[in-house]
């Protein structure tokens, strides 16, 4: 009874519900992060280059962790004064 309970929550996290919602938040931290080097990058030879912080952000979105990845690239934008896209 328990392997089933354990075989049936590890397919729930393959779910393609669940790989959407990963590639819907994946879409939208990549976004964000174009955005983030386009106002708040730093110019190297005339070209926008992200900081340290935009990277791992976007790292973080890319291994799973979109919730601080998000919350880090949003709150560049905020203080910016940068509108943040539609989810």
């Amino acid at each position: 009874m328990k392997r089933h309970l354990f075989l049936l929550a590890a397919l729930g996290a393959f779910s393609p519900e669940t790989s959407m919602a990963q590639s819907s938040d994946l879409a939208y931290c990549t976004q964000l992060y174009d955005l983030a080097v386009r106002y708040r990058g730093r110019q190297i030879n005339g070209e926008s280059k992200p900081d340290p912080d935009m990277i791992v952000a976007l790292e973080q979105c890319r291994h799973g962790d979109a919730a601080a990845g998000i919350a880090t690239l949003e709150q560049r934008l905020r203080s910016a004064d940068v509108g943040l896209p539609p989810r």
